[in-house]
């Protein structure tokens, strides 16, 4: 079971037009924009929040070179000040603002598409500790996931690409939980390494090849990320 440094799972996604994502996410969604952080001269991450989840949108100033989608489809907000409705980010992929409780949702709702919902439900219980809540339905801290059958992600050598890419699980200890996942038969694409004073990370990916960021970040955790040997 991970022990969870926050209660919500955040989502990424990349784009070469912040401007459209930001008035869609702000204007639009309602988000309000906590801070950006700047990773390198390429990658700077806009963070939405969303009832404590994180939406984060990463301007990629280099052109994408036609990576494949991912399985993270859909991305349902629970929104008690605008009406239903189904929208579409700039994108292209599906965002849904929905009256709180709806399926569940208190925060934010991703659904998963995959050839083999049972092989998802398996990895999610089994090798990440989530709840299972109802019919391929999960649930991570108040986030609800929604494995869905139909076209799944694709494995890729980079979690970088347009639109939906990753999920982050925010936590105490990455190289902890890396080495457990590793241990229950999760694929570590990316060994934790340490960015600054900001956050300890790694990656794993699920059977599709979708990313799921293990982060443990210093303004969550209390604690200041060991750096890299």
């Amino acid at each position: 079971m991970l022990r969870l440094a926050k209660n919500h799972l955040d989502i990424g996604l990349f784009t070469n037009d912040i401007d459209s994502h930001h008035n869609f996410w702000s204007k639009t969604v309602g988000l309000k924009l906590d801070h950006e952080l700047k990773f390198n001269k390429d990658i700077t991450q806009h963070r939405y929040d969303a009832h404590g989840s994180v939406i984060k949108v990463n301007h990629h100033a280099k052109p994408f070179q036609n990576e494949p989608a991912s399985g993270y489809k859909h991305l349902k907000i629970a929104s008690a000040n605008l009406p239903n409705q189904l929208l579409k980010h700039p994108g292209g992929d599906f965002v849904s603002l929905v009256t709180p409780g709806t399926d569940g949702i208190v925060g934010i709702g991703i659904e998963i598409s995959t050839s083999n919902p049972r092989n998802m439900v398996n990895f999610y219980t089994e090798v990440m500790g989530f709840d299972l809540v109802a019919t391929n339905t999960l649930q991570c801290g108040d986030t609800i996931l929604f494995v869905t059958k139909g076209h799944a992600g694709y494995k890729t050598d980079s979690f970088v690409g347009p639109n939906f890419r990753y999920l982050t699980v925010q936590i105490y200890d990455a190289d902890l939980e890396c080495a457990a996942i590793k241990e229950k038969g999760g694929l570590i694409t990316q060994n934790p390494r340490t960015i600054g004073k900001i956050a300890r990370y790694g990656f794993v990916t699920d059977p599709d090849g979708n990313w799921i960021e293990i982060s443990a970040r210093a303004s969550l955790t209390g604690i200041t990320p060991t750096p890299d040997s």
